[in-house]
């Protein structure tokens, strides 16, 4: 029973018609949602101020007007060219490679955000005025920058005066290397993508059939949060690092398990504040596997020493940093006690945003896989419990941050984009357990691009 299987019955995948249903739901849902959550923000709290006016993405504008239709068209058709032979190559003649999944999802990627235009699609995200690229342009000397960082934090741009001063410095680090604007975004979206799609297929991998991994992992590069943000945004460094540390500690070898989770922490941790919610997964792994204890001992001690380090060194607190950036994301205190009502509707909001990022079709399977993987972990082998642990606790750390009132509105689906790389691992069991056929699969895969090029085309999502 490893990696998520039993010996039950399951569903098979979604028929045209079961698809076509969800996509209605999920419309006519967004519909009432829309309406309700205004009628409660204006009725109960007589305040609709902040309210996204598509629920549940808070930065969203419809661009159908502004489209340039003959350009878009070409790139649209272009997209579905490349995703038919990518699906029939996978589905039908290499059913194991990664790099068919790695080359279709870079060249999707760069198609659908060209939808947006290539100064709004490739610059604009990198270079607007709250970004940390815009900062990072200032920089004349990094170890300056770290140096004073704390005393010029309110001073920065919006976004990155509520990170790490590592998030400005790996700009400053491709701004410096690469030729152009362009050329920064292209190496985020296309290096992440790739990065992201190696880690989470050898994870999979270690629990699943080599070609389950494979089309697990073509969804998530087909998954409308990745199509939409992975491109030009610091988040999908954020997720390689978060996903890198799981696979490091995964891993067999001793060493990798130390040092190679303390190095992407170390990568994490320099560009978020968020690197918090790994802790509780990786303890969870230590105490299924007690060969971890000595590792996340050796991780924590030397984390600890790091940061002490850089205090002493640059004269960098980051404990200090992180509550003037909490401070400054709650001017008014504590937001589940200074808001409460507010805080109860995002909380909704910020779930919602990253299912609909999702696709509900992937949602759904992801809810049987979680079936799946109860039922398979009661097998004596760690193959057996270990997605369930990593799925169960990296999806109980960040509702427990959501609890803490982390995340406004509006945020998930790219801030907590971390998230979507252990949510497919229900996915990949639910796969495994449902033994469907390639023409299912295929019409899955299309389903989850479907949305991921619809959505592209319709909205503007810049932040």
């Amino acid at each position: 029973m490893a990696g998520g299987t039993d010996s039950g019955a399951h569903p098979g995948l979604f028929s045209l018609r079961e698809i076509i249903v969800a996509g209605w739901v999920t419309v006519a849902s967004l519909i009432f949602f829309n309406v309700f959550v205004r009628f409660f923000y204006r009725t109960i709290l007589d305040n609709d101020v902040g309210v996204p006016i598509h629920w549940p993405i808070s930065k969203f504008a419809v661009r159908l007007g502004r489209l340039e239709a003959s350009r878009v068209a070409v790139l649209v058709v272009l997209a579905i060219v490349v995703f038919t032979v990518a699906t029939v190559y996978l589905r039908w003649f290499d059913r194991t490679s990664l790099w068919p999944v790695v080359v279709a999802g870079t060249v999707l990627l760069v198609l659908t955000t060209l939808t947006q235009g290539h100064q709004a699609g490739l610059i604009r995200p990198i270079a607007n005025g709250g970004s940390y690229y815009r900062a990072a342009v200032t920089i004349t000397d990094p170890v300056a920058f770290v140096e004073t960082f704390e005393a010029n934090q309110l001073g920065l741009p919006l976004h990155a005066r509520t990170h790490p001063p590592g998030a400005v410095l790996s700009f400053w680090i491709l701004d410096t290397l690469l030729p152009s604007t362009r050329a920064v975004s292209l190496a985020v979206g296309i290096g992440s993508l790739a990065l992201s799609a190696l880690l989470l297929h050898r994870l999979l991998a270690t629990y699943y059939p080599r070609d389950v991994a494979q089309y697990t992992t073509y969804l998530f590069v087909l998954l409308p949060a990745v199509q939409i943000y992975y491109l030009t945004t610091l988040d999908a460094l954020i997720t390689v690092a978060a996903l890198g540390a799981i696979y490091c500690f995964t891993r067999d070898s001793q060493v990798i398990a130390t040092f190679g989770t303390l190095a992407c922490l170390f990568v994490a941790a320099s560009q978020t504040f968020m690197t918090v919610f790994l802790g509780p997964v990786l303890v969870g792994l230590a105490l299924l596997r007690r060969d971890r204890i000595a590792p996340l001992v050796v991780i924590g001690l030397s984390s600890l020493g790091i940061y002490a380090l850089v205090n002493v060194v640059f004269g960098y607190d980051y404990i200090a940093s992180f509550l003037t950036a909490s401070h400054q994301q709650n001017p008014n205190g504590f937001f589940p006690l200074a808001e409460p009502l507010r805080y109860l509707t995002t909380r909704v909001e910020n779930v919602a945003e990253i299912a609909l990022f999702f696709t509900p079709v992937l949602a759904v399977l992801a809810v049987r896989g979680v079936g799946v993987l109860w039922r398979s972990a009661r097998g004596l082998s760690r193959i057996d419990s270990e997605p369930l642990v990593i799925f169960g606790i990296a999806t109980g750390s960040l509702l427990g941050l959501f609890a803490v009132g982390v995340y406004h509105t509006g945020e998930t689906a790219r801030g907590a984009m971390f998230i979507y790389p252990f949510l497919m691992l229900p996915v990949a069991a639910a796969l495994r357990a449902a033994d469907p056929t390639r023409r299912r699969e295929a019409l899955l895969a299309a389903a989850v691009f479907g949305q991921a090029l619809l959505m592209q085309i319709v909205g503007d999502y810049l932040w």
